[in-house]
C-alpha cells in the first residue's frame, strides 16, 4: 500500500496553509535555503513516521527522510503545512505519467503504478492493473499520501491538487491506495473515481489502483 492515512480528517482547519513545492537536490546551509525546502522536509518526516515507523516498511531513509526513487527534480509535492508548529499535517507526491516515454530502457524508472506492471518493483504485484498503465502528460501519478489525522489536512490536500492539475493542464490523475482515499478524492470533487485493477491486500491492509477525473471549467474548449 503506498498510501498512508490516520483518524479522522472532517472539518478542515483555517490555518494551515497548503502549499506546491518541489524536489530540490542540493542540501544548502539553513541560512540559504528556501522555506520551501524547510516545508519538504517537514513532509518527508511525516512520510517517515507513517510509512517506514508506522508500517514497516524498507525505505530509503537518511535521519528525517522517507526518499525513494520517486523524489527527484521531476517531482512536486503538495502539501498542508502549520506555521505555528512547522509541522506537516498531510501531503502527497505528483508525477507526470509521460515520463521515460513510451518506451523506457529497461533499467529506466518511470513512476510506481507502471514500474510495478513492468515487475521492476518486488514489493508490489505486476498485475495492479487491468490494462496498461497510462503514459500521457495530461495523467499524473499521486503517491506517498500521508496524514498525521489533523482534521481537513487530507482534503485540504486533494483540493489544492485539483487546482493544481488544472494549472497544469492535467485531465485525471492515477493513484495506489486504500479504498477510504478513494472515497475522499470523491468528496474533495474529483469525478470518475473508478478502479483500474483488482483489489489487493497485504499486512496493512487492502488497496487498489484507481483513476480519477479533474473536473474542468465550464465552457473549456468552447
Amino acid at each position: 500500500m503506498q498510501n498512508g492515512y490516520a483518524r479522522s480528517d472532517a472539518g478542515a482547519r483555517t490555518d494551515i496553509e497548503t502549499m506546491v513545492v518541489q524536489f530540490e537536490s542540493v542540501r544548502l546551509p539553513k541560512s540559504l535555503r528556501s522555506p520551501d525546502q524547510d516545508v519538504l522536509d517537514a513532509f518527508m518526516s511525516l512520510r517517515k513516521s507513517v510509512f517506514a515507523e508506522g508500517k514497516n516498511w524498507r525505505v530509503w531513509l537518511s535521519c528525517r527522510s522517507d526518499l525513494d526513487q520517486y523524489d527527484h527534480l521531476d517531482a512536486y509535492y503538495i502539501i498542508a503545512f502549520d506555521p505555528a508548529t512547522s509541522e506537516a499535517l498531510a501531503g502527497a507526491r505528483l508525477l507526470r505519467t509521460d515520463r521515460g516515454g513510451h518506451h523506457p530502457s529497461r533499467s529506466e524508472m518511470t513512476y510506481m503504478v507502471r514500474d510495478a506492471a513492468r515487475g521492476m518493483l518486488p514489493g508490489l504485484p505486476s498485475d495492479l492493473c487491468d490494462a496498461e498503465p497510462p503514459c500521457d502528460p495530461s495523467v499524473w501519478e499521486l503517491t506517498r499520501f500521508a496524514s498525521n489525522g489533523a482534521a481537513g489536512a487530507g482534503q485540504l490536500v486533494l483540493q489544492r491538487l485539483r487546482t493544481f492539475l488544472l494549472e497544469q493542464r492535467g485531465e485525471r490523475f492515477v493513484f495506489l491506495s486504500p479504498p477510504v482515499i478513494a472515497r475522499l478524492a470523491k468528496s474533495s470533487g474529483f469525478t470518475n473515481v473508478v478502479p483500474l485493477g483488482p483489489l489487493r491486500g497485504d499486512q496493512n491492509g487492502k488497496y487498489r489502483v484507481y483513476s480519477a477525473d479533474v473536473p474542468q471549467p465550464r465552457g473549456q474548449g468552447a
